[in-house]
């Protein structure tokens, strides 16, 4: 299909969605917001409500990719007992939420685990979140999506995320399955058929790759040319850098936590602990392949993150503390997660229990995002400038 076609066939999502594509685009709230805090005119408490909500609804996951903070090599999940790995985010509790913030303005939802679609009671998620007029967006690793594709497609989810970490060979090493990208394409396919089935063009499909040491450009080159012309996907997301950080880093976090809230033993920024500083080349060769793709004349939109100049990505590996020129992250006052407990987090990656803002099993949710721990944590943000130690490569803050 040639770009002209590529562009209509958006086209044809816009006008078919149009409330969203103006949302995710603009993005008005996180660039006020960050602009704001910037210049350090802090919202008045009760002025600021969640624009959009992060829902990680279960723990367990049927693969083990070698990168994830949860599953992978350093993950952390593996020290969760398995009373905790067996727990799910309720439904009416999340309704109940939903209800809440609905009337002052939240908009999306995304969705994630684990793996999502091992949620007991997804679609019916799904369908409940669209009653409630939201924009919703499940994360996935795709390879249940088969089972899946008809109901998601009736149930109206505005877009999927599906994570695909190149060409069939690396994708499994990286997954460690050899099923693995099989089954992931196959339900891709699945949703096609489907929206041509009922003349839909949503949900949007959203391939995600993330580079890593697992993977590297020739991957990325190859996965792109074994999707090209079969329709699979709209869009395809080049995620530049994984997330990545020093030990230093996550220990200097957890003090200046600890002095703010009095607790030790943060463990989340352990899942991601690696040093890509010897990466300089991959880096320049990752610079090169994006330039390359872009010029492609392929049936789906090749975007990348964070949104940097080209020629700045060399710099994501070898200069951890660079910022990316973003100075203030606005999640705090705009895009609460809930855990899977039930517990609430200022930030959707670094999720420790002694750095929970309350519970929404146990009290309203507006009391816990007005709460005294909430108002403690933006207020620590402040006073440091913005950003914590570990910020730096966070997908949150790298992809606003």
């Amino acid at each position: 299909m040639s770009r002209v076609g590529l562009y209509w066939r958006l086209l044809q999502g816009v006008v078919e969605n149009p409330r969203y594509y103006y949302f995710v685009l603009r993005r008005s709230a996180y660039n006020e917001t960050a602009k704001r805090l910037a210049h350090n005119d802090l919202p008045a408490q009760g002025t600021f409500y969640p624009v959009k909500l992060d829902l990680r609804i279960i723990y367990g996951c049927n693969l083990r990719c070698k990168m994830c903070g949860q599953w992978g090599d350093t993950g952390t999940y593996f020290s969760y007992d398995t009373a905790k790995l067996q727990r799910t985010l309720k439904l009416d509790v999340i309704e109940g939420v939903v209800k809440e913030l609905a009337p002052h303005g939240l908009r999306y939802v995304d969705i994630e685990g684990g793996e999502t679609f091992l949620y007991p009671q997804i679609i019916e998620l799904f369908q409940m979140l669209k009653r409630h007029r939201l924009f919703v967006k499940p994360v996935t690793n795709g390879t249940l999506l088969k089972k899946y594709a008809g109901e998601l497609v009736d149930a109206g989810i505005d877009a999927i995320h599906v994570s695909v970490d190149g060409d069939e060979q690396a994708h499994n090493f990286v997954r460690q399955a050899e099923w693995a990208y099989d089954r992931t394409m196959e339900g891709l396919q699945a949703i096609i058929a489907e929206r041509e089935r009922r003349n839909r063009h949503t949900p949007l499909v959203q391939v995600s790759f993330t580079m890593t040491r697992h993977n590297r450009c020739l991957s990325l080159y190859k996965l792109c040319e074994e999707l090209a012309g079969k329709g699979l996907l709209d869009v395809l997301t080049i995620k530049s850098n994984p997330i990545w950080m020093s030990t230093a880093t996550g220990e200097a976090y957890n003090k200046i936590v600890a002095q703010y809230f009095g607790v030790n033993g943060l463990t989340s920024w352990k899942g991601f602990v690696e040093d890509y500083r010897d990466f300089e080349e991959e880096a320049k060769e990752i610079e090169q392949t994006i330039r390359r793709l872009k010029t492609k004349d392929y049936d789906f939109f090749v975007h990348h993150l964070p949104s940097i100049p080209l020629a700045e990505i060399p710099k994501l590996y070898t200069n951890y503390n660079w910022n990316l020129g973003r100075t203030h992250c606005p999640v705090p006052y705009l895009e609460p997660t809930i855990d899977v407990d039930g517990q609430v987090y200022p930030c959707n990656l670094f999720a420790d229990e002694p750095l929970s803002m309350g519970n929404v099993n146990e009290q309203p949710f507006l009391d816990i995002w007005f709460g005294d721990r909430y108002q403690t944590f933006r207020r620590m943000l402040s006073e440091q400038g913005g950003l914590l130690p570990i910020c730096n490569r966070c997908c949150q803050l790298t992809e606003h």
